[in-house]
């Protein structure tokens, strides 16, 4: 979320145009709206809790986003895109390492391929890894070795493109 708007600093804002990003990494994102995966992750926060504590508040916090959803999408949908929206046509132009997994209850892996083919199509350089069964942000975890190759030549690869 907070990634859209630091994109769209660098290519309006003056003061920020002698940053040079060589390159971006987005691990276990990005993801359209799913309330289904917000409500995994929110019961992943949740989990020390009772269930006496858990399942009240995620039926509170599932309540509340559907209500919300149904009464302010007419109006937000008219002006204000999600931020899934903006990633796909985002102006920036520099490499892309993507790190997700079929298995991430969270976010779909359908949302972050479907990413990586409009940034694609964008002509933007973009390298995927799918780790195939490990949970939402535990790649490194998971596949330590892997992770950290793919990050490091990754990142040897941006800094030897400047």
């Amino acid at each position: 979320m907070l990634y859209r708007y630091i994109v769209k600093l660098l290519h309006t804002d003056q003061r920020f145009q002698p940053l040079k990003v060589v390159g971006t990494v987005f691990d276990s994102a990005p993801g359209q709206k799913n309330l289904k995966g917000a409500l995994r992750a929110l019961s992943v926060v949740l989990k020390p809790y009772s269930v006496l504590v858990k399942y009240p508040l995620l039926l509170t916090f599932a309540v509340m986003v559907l209500t919300l959803r149904i009464m302010l999408y007419p109006l937000t949908r008219l002006a204000h895109e999600t931020h899934y929206d903006a990633m796909l046509k985002q102006p920036s132009g520099w490499p892309e390492l993507y790190l997700y997994s079929k298995a991430d209850p969270v976010i779909r892996a359908s949302d972050v391929e479907n990413m990586i083919d409009a940034r694609r199509q964008r002509q933007v350089l973009v390298k995927a890894v799918d780790f195939t069964d490990s949970d939402h942000v535990s790649h490194l975890r998971a596949y330590p070795t892997s992770y950290m190759t793919h990050c490091t030549s990754f990142m040897y690869s941006c800094i030897g493109s400047t």
